[in-house]
């Protein structure tokens, strides 16, 4: 009796106890974004009491009495802030908004010892090959993404043009999205997606199904290209590698094998997160201007991997258009492997120009059900990203029953600003403007578009004024076939040309496609867009002005096409082509009899064609009826090229053997930069005219043409055998970080190197004869040294602006050489 007497008051002041405990709650968010600011520290004023919010923001303490009146509530990147609580109710909710600051670098004094964080980061990072979640055989698992785009920072100046004024008058009985400074935002995009991820090791591949997405966006639709673009793919951040790539720009990670050279650390507490014991790091960079994360995480005792990170890049960083870029990620274990299973990246573009806006980028991920260590079979990787029949088959009642967190007020008024906004005429015609700009086409009428508008119109010696109207067909006429063509007319040599193909896209998985080409039409020896291997604007270019070497080209083409696996891609076709020199030209026919040889002006080609390349990761998506390459992840991109020229088939001309071998690949050193660097090597067999051998491509213009030999002169070298090596380093502000004035200006540093050797046989020398073409004899084979152009410039001038001061160092007694010159270029990077 006695002990139930006891146990009863037990209960019962247990009970009292409670019955008087204080409870706080509430939730932490950004002031600008809105956005839930996950691991604050939140803590009674001028006590030790206190614990971190979760990923979403929101925090509980149950407290057994208030010794303040205040909590304290701090997060790096933010201003710490001081709320006032009521000391009178046992239940509150407090809602707090951190202010983002300039993040501050620690000033680390060093006592007797080391710092003390340096073991802990030290571990971690010789634990890295143990934690890395990359490094298991394979993993999957379900994942939700949401992504979201806002116009912000919207200037006086922008809101006054009319296009502002009618996009303001259309939504103003909606209602009104502004941050907490009165700022108002505009939304362009939110998509929500729900997929399954496939992760395999060895060889390294991975797979996407998107299973259901719902997409809102000005000028996007919910197609499949977009589809494919918004799921877990694209949102993969691992800090166990050395370097994090975010928006093609690669930042040096926390525990990066090159630690010390980068970053300052602080321990700033051990704490318990759930059932983990953790140390909390703080870290910043040593320099401001590098590309490196301030932020903090918590590294677990024992295991030494990261069980949360909140790291961010502050617009002191050598970046170009960026106020900040924040990630944030929360690992839990699975099999003793931390495994990221929140995501939240922040982007905040700011203004290009003065008179523009700025953007807002969300990018939020959660992952669950994850699998460890069952790979799939290789072939169940063959298509990296797949989309369901029904992705589109969904309703406002599944979306809420899959969201982890349900939408907030603002999120629901974007989506309907969204469709009142795309309803406004003239936003319209500004998406369209945009179409036209990205693609080069324009939609004439259902199914038909007009282009490419880059090759509309030139100006050149031998054409006069050249018009050309181009047609191709999309995915509304048919997905199965495509047409496209062109006609062009030229007002000086009043000459027709033209161009049709016709393609029949047989599979989409694996991709596998048949095309049929006739054309004929002015070429450029040399200067072909295969023998470029350069974009659209500069091939347009090289049709103005004075033509190099020009000819009538006849060609007639078939070509097979198919991904026979992950990465490895195959193509077959039968070409014919013939020569129609419009400058002086001749060559021996007969090159056997020597001089004694008839000379002949014109010449036709019957030629086999194969081609293999390997991309091992490869990411590639299909876009509607054309698949888009958007490169590799890690691995090198490999292709082999065979050609045979058969003579006496089709009226060819000649027989001769073609090989070709490239080799591209980027290197990532960490502290010490990138590294892209290409190699190609070739061998023609057979005697054959100038015209089908390697003319290697130099530039005589004050622009920088990576694909060329900036320093030698048009022409100057021919080979029928030939290897070539190019490299480009970027310092990104490795150098020029450390000077106090110019690392204001953002500026970039980065070095060139391009080699060439190659021989010209006789036989292929004296075919042409040299009183044919004038300028033939300006160029020759190189001889046993190679041919070397070595650079270094600054880039990043102005934020568009490349300079290059480069040397030529061996050939230098040919005639009319520039030993020495300064190019430049425009470009726009991050």
């Amino acid at each position: 009796m006695k002990r139930l007497y006891l146990l009863v008051l037990y209960l019962a002041s247990t009970i009292a106890a409670a019955q008087n405990s204080y409870t706080i709650k509430g939730k932490v968010t950004d002031f600008v974004t809105h956005d839930p600011v996950p691991f604050a520290s939140i803590s009674l004023k001028n006590t030790t009491i206190g614990k971190n919010t979760d990923f979403e923001g929101n925090f509980v303490l149950i407290l057994p009495a208030l010794n303040s009146d205040s909590l304290l509530v701090s997060c790096m990147g933010y201003a710490s802030k001081t709320v006032f609580i009521r000391r009178d109710s046992l239940s509150q909710t407090v809602n707090i908004q951190l202010k983002p600051t300039e993040i501050l670098l620690h000033e680390i004094t060093v006592h007797a010892g080391e710092n003390p964080a340096w073991a802990i980061i030290r571990k971690a990072v010789a634990a890295k090959s143990e934690n890395n979640f990359k490094k298991l055989s394979a993993f999957d698992y379900k994942s939700y993404n949401k992504i979201e785009v806002d116009i912000n920072n919207i200037t006086d100046k922008l809101r006054k043009r009319k296009l502002a004024q009618k996009v303001n008058k259309a939504i103003e009985e909606l209602g009104t999205l502004t941050d907490d400074e009165g700022k108002a935002l505009v939304p362009t995009f939110i998509s929500e997606s729900v997929s399954h991820y496939y992760f395999r090791n060895d060889p390294r591949l991975s797979k996407e199904i998107i299973e259901k997405t719902n997409i809102k966006g000005i000028g996007v639709t919910d197609g499949s290209l977009t589809s494919q673009l918004i799921g877990s793919t694209f949102q993969q951040y691992n800090f166990y590698v050395n370097q994090v790539d975010i928006l093609n720009k690669t930042f040096a990670s926390p525990i990066a094998d090159d630690w010390r050279l980068v970053y300052d650390y602080y321990l700033a507490d051990s704490t318990y997160l759930g059932d983990d014991f953790c140390y909390r790091i703080e870290f910043t960079p040593k320099r401001k201007q590098d590309l490196a994360f301030a932020g903090t995480m918590w590294i677990h005792k024992g295991t030494w991997g990261i069980v949360q990170i909140d790291a961010a890049i502050s617009k002191d960083a050598n970046l170009n258009f960026v106020e900040r870029i924040k990630i944030q990620q929360e690992l839990e274990p699975v099999d003793n492997i931390w495994m990221p299973v929140k995501n939240r990246i922040l982007v905040d573009v700011s203004e290009v120009t003065k008179g523009s806006a700025g953007l807002l980028l969300k990018f939020t991920n959660y992952n669950e059900d994850i699998v460890l260590n069952r790979p799939k079979d290789v072939k169940f990787y063959a298509s990296g990203i797949e989309i369901s029949p029904d992705y589109r088959e969904t309703d406002n009642k599944y979306w809420q029953s899959v969201r982890p967190e349900p939408f907030t007020r603002d999120e629901q008024l974007a989506y309907t600003m969204i469709d009142t906004i795309k309803t406004i005429p003239a936003i319209k015609n500004y998406t369209e403007i945009a179409k036209i700009l990205t693609s080069g086409y324009t939609r004439l009428f259902t199914g038909i578009e007009l282009g490419s508008l880059v090759y509309t119109g030139a100006i050149n010696d031998v054409e006069g004024v050249r018009l050309r109207l181009g047609l191709r067909t999309n995915y509304e006429f048919s997905r199965k076939w495509v047409l496209e063509g062109y006609l062009a007319y030229g007002t000086k040599d009043e000459e027709w040309k033209m161009s049709g193909e016709v393609t029949r896209i047989f599979s989409r998985k694996p991709w596998t496609t048949m095309s049929m080409k006739v054309s004929h039409d002015i070429e450029q020896v040399g200067l072909r867009k295969e023998d470029l291997g350069l974009g659209p604007i500069f091939s347009a270019y090289m049709r103005f002005f004075t033509l190099n070497r020009p000819y009538y080209e006849n060609e007639n083409r078939i070509q097979f096409q198919r991904e026979v696996s992950k990465g490895v891609f195959t193509s077959f076709g039968v070409r014919t082509r013939s020569f129609d020199p419009l400058y002086n030209f001749q060559y021996r026919s007969l090159p056997h009899m020597g001089d004694t040889s008839p000379l002949t002006t014109r010449f036709n080609t019957s030629e086999l064609l194969s081609e293999i390349t390997f991309a091992r990761d490869e990411l590639a998506v299909i876009n509607d009826n054309e698949r888009l390459s958007f490169g590799t992840v890690k691995s090198p991109t490999i292709t082999f090229k065979y050609t045979l020229g058969a003579k006496n088939i089709l009226n060819s001309d000649f027989n001769y053997h073609n090989l070709m071998a490239k080799f591209s690949h980027t290197l990532n050193l960490g502290y010490f930069g990138k590294t892209y660097y290409r190699a190609e090597a070739g061998a023609i067999f057979g005697t054959v005219p100038y015209p089908l051998l390697k003319s290697h491509l130099g530039n005589e213009s004050i622009f920088i043409v990576s694909n060329s030999f900036n320093l030698m002169n048009i022409f100057e070298f021919v080979s029928d055998r030939y290897a070539t090596v190019r490299y480009n380093h970027d310092f990104e502000g490795l150098l020029f970080n450390r000077f106090p004035l110019i690392k204001k200006w953002k500026w970039r540093t980065f070095t060139t190197g391009k080699f060439l050797w190659g021989t010209l046989s006789d036989k292929n020398y004296s075919i042409t004869p040299p009183n044919s073409d004038a300028g033939f004899r300006n160029f020759s084979g190189l001889g046993k040294a190679p041919y070397i152009e070595l650079g270094y410039g600054v880039s990043n001038i102005f934020k568009f602006f490349r300079v290059e001061a480069m040397h030529r160092l061996t050939y230098l007694d040919k005639p009319d050489v520039q030993r020495f010159g300064v190019k430049v270029s425009a470009e726009i990077t991050l």
